[in-house]
């Protein structure tokens, strides 16, 4: 098939953001710190897939939608950087911009499909179901680029074993390097969707993915019923146990909202008998018992520990979720199911677009709140000083969190002081060193040490675990005891797990086995301290090997 004109110029578009792209988020996955961290990242992410997903339309209005995504997409990224960057940081230490790349991208994700309707119809006037199906379209053809670029680099991973087999190692080095790794991704997924766009089979398979998903829809329907009835039974401890309770929860919300819409389209067909029909309708219902368990369970948790990012980004998601769910649910209860699916996916869509707008202003940034809460918390005495994590506010919640460590500063509370003032001592070098890592700044390990030793450790020994913080995880204990005779060894103890050390100290291994930290009473059991008795329990000393 010959290329015309305009194809060749929307292929030739394709290639360059493409290539772009694969090669910008190669050096971000690369480097560690420095100005690059704060490059634009949901334009970069966000910008050429919706090139790519509406290419078809090319134009002038498609060149201004793509303007105004960029100008709009800009405009978040300046805020944040404002927010991010403190005059007490410093541009080598950048907070993650991860939340507010989810966040946006399913916001963009969703209402996009408005903007490809009204560029095809030239008109803001059109049925909901348009919308439906451009969506699902979207869907579909990321879908298939993900099936794509799994062959391919499943054959690369094949190519390369077969060359390192050989003696050529330097090919799979250079193939897997991430800014290579990148740059060919991104390529692979932008040329598999605009073949996909200029094949109509791509129409035929989504429908087919659908017409499957929707029959799953009655039999989660079961599933999600037997497990409200079971939780009276089994109670909410259980649950919420397991510390992620309100993610699971999450994705079982958004399982059912994904198979809701798949059964249902746009409203205007009902794929079950009534029996059936009935059958799927508790699957909405229960949809707002799901959204309560989720905030109930996020409460909990930030009660215990206070506000993060992470947790306001986790409040967005659910309140989003209920308010489809709610939305859904009285449908159902008003008789106006599946009639009404289209008005209650806009409305939602929308509220979600202003929400996604205020979480990029002053107003709710997830960063303000985090860093009002958290002082919120320790003014208030729900944590105490030596609790509080004052690095975090200082390089983990950019300028808000620098503001609230300028206030500690002036607190009358010698420890709230001496705080804020270890963590403004903190260079941001020494920062991103010790978390490259996973260890505190050797500041805070010092003080840490120091609190737990409680005099049973000379300076020398303090210093010694000082810069061996890897055996260090958790809370910390130290316990003397009898090695020899006449002699004794230091028992390091953490949260379910023990390292022994002698008095030079050096290491000499591990103590495998499950055991409480409170009332701990040991005592050796072989002069060589090959077993060590704690509680009355006996566990072996495994040296490392």
């Amino acid at each position: 098939m010959i290329m015309s004109s305009i194809d060749r110029k929307r292929f030739i578009w394709v290639i360059i953001s493409a290539l772009v792209q694969g090669l910008l988020l190669g050096i971000y996955t690369v480097i560690k710190s420095g100005p690059l961290l704060c490059m634009p990242l949901t334009v970069i992410c966000l910008v050429p897939f919706v090139f790519w997903l509406s290419q078809e339309h090319w134009g002038r209005r498609l060149f201004n939608l793509i303007l105004g995504l960029t100008l709009i997409l800009l405009a978040f990224w300046v805020y944040r950087l404002w927010s991010l960057y403190s005059p007490h940081g410093s541009i080598w230490v950048i907070p993650s911009q991860r939340s507010d790349l989810i966040r946006i991208s399913v916001a963009v994700f969703l209402l996009i499909p408005f903007f490809q309707c009204r560029i095809a119809s030239w008109s803001w006037k059109f049925p909901y179901s348009e919308i439906f199906f451009q969506l699902c379209r979207n869907l579909f053809l990321l879908f298939q680029a993900s099936l794509v670029i799994a062959v391919f680099w499943g054959l690369l991973i094949t190519a390369g074993l077969l060359f390192d087999i050989v003696g050529l190692s330097v090919v799979p080095v250079l193939l897997f390097n991430p800014i290579t790794a990148g740059t060919l991704s991104s390529l692979i997924i932008a040329v598999s969707i605009t073949v996909a766009i200029r094949h109509p089979g791509i129409d035929s398979l989504g429908r087919w993915i659908l017409s499957v998903l929707s029959w799953l829809l009655p039999a989660f329907s079961i599933f999600s019923a037997l497990f409200l009835l079971c939780l009276p039974v089994s109670g909410l401890s259980s649950l919420l146990s397991t510390g992620q309770a309100s993610t699971l929860i999450l994705f079982l919300q958004t399982g059912t909202l994904i198979l809701i819409n798949a059964a249902y389209l746009d409203g205007n067909h009902n794929p079950f008998n009534q029996k059936m029909n009935a059958l799927a309708c508790i699957s909405i219902l229960c949809l707002p018992v799901y959204s309560v368990l989720s905030l109930y369970s996020l409460s909990l948790r930030i009660s215990q520990y206070g506000l993060t990012v992470d947790r306001v980004q986790a409040v967005f998601m659910a309140i989003i979720a209920g308010i489809w769910g709610v939305g859904y649910a009285l449908c159902v209860v008003f008789r106006s199911w599946p009639k009404s699916i289209g008005r209650v996916n806009m409305l939602c869509a929308l509220i979600l677009f202003v929400l996604v707008v205020l979480m990029n202003t002053p107003l709710l940034d997830p960063f303000r709140l985090s860093a009002a809460n958290q002082l919120s918390r320790l003014t208030s005495g729900k944590i105490q000083p030596h609790d509080f994590d004052y690095a975090y506010m200082r390089f983990g919640l950019g300028r808000y969190g620098n503001d609230v460590l300028d206030e500690l500063l002036a607190s009358s509370s010698s420890d709230i002081h001496a705080g804020a003032q270890r963590a403004m001592s903190i260079s941001p070098e020494e920062y991103l060193l010790y978390t490259e890592k996973g260890i505190p700044p050797i500041d805070e390990r010092r003080r840490i040490i120091h609190e737990a030793a409680k005099e049973i450790l000379t300076p020398e020994q303090e210093e010694y675990f000082v810069s061996h913080w890897e055996y260090i995880s958790g809370a910390v204990y130290f316990v003397m005891a009898d090695v020899e005779r006449g002699s004794h060894n230091i028992i390091l103890l953490t949260d379910n797990r023990a390292s022994v050390f002698t008095l030079k100290p050096e290491y000499i291994g591990e103590i495998s086995g499950e055991f409480q930290t409170e009332s701990i009473d040991i005592k050796t059991i072989e002069p060589k301290f090959m077993d060590v008795e704690i509680s009355g329990n006996i566990y072996r000393v495994d040296s490392p090997k």
